[in-house]
């Protein structure tokens, strides 16, 4: 970017790259604040203070959260081990998201979105990656999406859909965001790698922008040799004038 190679107009951070590089990024950088809270399995309440103190210090047009349980020890290993029997149940599951997205809504200064998870094998919690689910707690809510195109391949291949399937199914007029990133095959399923995108993904980009009418943002997600990332994002700037 310093040297002119690409255009971007937002970085995405989030306190997983260190609150210091976080707040450095916002000095220079126009924002997109994306937290990795969980929605589901605790009340986001004691956490409102400090997510309204970041949003103040980064200046985002909207923060977004992940719309999964929390990523503890034991839901880990119930992920692991695909156990049938959820920890927190999908009738608790809709409540809780719901009840914490419309206190965030009502606390925070600006708008709300939630993203899809990516779920390679089927287990008690695979139900926060069910369209279902996820158009219930939009529609309750009328919060925004943030739909993650990789997670939508991982997600769909595990439901044997494809994922023009699985996306036509999601509230596409709520989407206000897309992530693209490149999965892959890992012992045998599609998994959320980060790869480079593959034509697939470029491809499934497409199908969804002609469906996304409310979209502000595409966000590349690749974490690799930067000649790779100059190409892509390159790549994708031309799709999207």
């Amino acid at each position: 970017m310093a040297a002119g190679q690409v255009q971007v107009d937002f970085l995405k951070v989030g306190p997983w790259i260190g609150l210091d590089r976080m707040f450095d990024r916002a000095k220079h950088y126009p924002i997109l604040l994306h937290l990795h809270h969980p929605l589901i399995g605790h009340s986001i309440q004691p956490e409102l203070v400090t997510i309204q103190q970041w949003i103040d210090q980064t200046h985002p047009s909207f923060v977004s959260f992940h719309l999964d349980v929390p990523p503890s020890r034991i839901f880990r290993l119930w992920k692991k081990a695909g156990i049938p029997v959820p920890i927190v149940t999908r009738p608790r599951a809709t409540h809780q998201a719901i009840e914490n997205i419309q206190l965030l809504q009502t606390t925070l200064s600006i708008s709300v979105a939630v993203e899809n998870q990516a779920y390679h094998r089927r287990m008690g919690h695979d139900y926060p990656v069910d369209p279902l689910f996820i158009n219930e707690v939009i529609h309750q809510t009328e919060c925004h999406l943030l739909l993650d195109l990789g997670h939508a391949r991982v997600s769909s291949a595990m439901r044997g859909e494809s994922a023009n399937e699985y996306i036509s199914q999601l509230p596409l007029n709520r989407v206000i965001e897309l992530h693209v990133s490149g999965p892959g095959m890992y012992r045998g399923r599609l998994r959320d790698l980060h790869h480079p995108l593959a034509e697939a993904d470029y491809e499934l980009l497409r199908f969804t922008l002609e469906r996304c009418p409310n979209l502000q943002v595409v966000t590349l997600e690749y974490y690799g040799p930067a000649e790779l990332l100059v190409s892509q994002l390159q790549r994708l700037r031309k799709m999207l004038l």
